[in-house]
């Protein structure tokens, strides 16, 4: 019995170590784990951010392997925000992994192209700076600017700042 824990063990450390090392990337719905490309410095403009419409967000749960997402990225001015649909109306975090993950451990990396920056998110609970997020997304994506603001009671998404770390 203990070599038989002993091998499942190492087959499990050896599918982490692999998964961690060559990383698999996001596919539109699909998750991917870590993410390629450099770590650059913070910009001062991320206008370059307007013309790209899916960036890629990694997160990092306890387990030590790191999680990453497709998603949508919208800015206002110097702000960056990212919306979290759900299947239904729900409370951040929802059902999301991801979500759930940055409730414990707010730092990521956002992809943009093959650029990685280091920043932390957290969702966002001022009404007006959600009113300001979801205005940022209605200009850059018709989907949300096909949507009226729902009430708090009736929303089946979140939206989250991102910062510099």
């Amino acid at each position: 019995m203990t070599r038989l824990i002993s091998v499942t063990a190492l087959i499990v450390l050896l599918l982490w170590g692999l998964a961690y090392a060559v990383g698999v990337e996001p596919v539109d719905r699909r998750p991917g784990t870590r993410l390629a490309g450099d770590v650059v410095a913070m910009p001062n403009d991320w206008s370059f951010t307007d013309s790209v419409m899916e960036v890629h967000l990694e997160t990092y749960p306890w387990y030590g392997i790191p999680f990453s997402v497709t998603t949508v990225l919208a800015r206002d001015g110097d702000a960056l925000f990212v919306p979290s649909l759900y299947d239904g109306v729900m409370e951040f975090p929802g059902s999301k992994f991801w979500n759930k993950v940055v409730v414990g451990n707010s730092d990521v990396r956002l992809r943009v192209g093959d650029q990685l920056f280091e920043m932390t998110i957290a969702p966002i609970t001022n009404p007006q700076e959600f009113e300001r997020a979801f205005v940022a997304l209605g200009e850059k994506y018709p989907f949300w600017a096909k949507m009226d603001l729902p009430p708090e009671s009736e929303r089946t998404f979140a939206l989250l700042r991102l910062r510099p770390r």
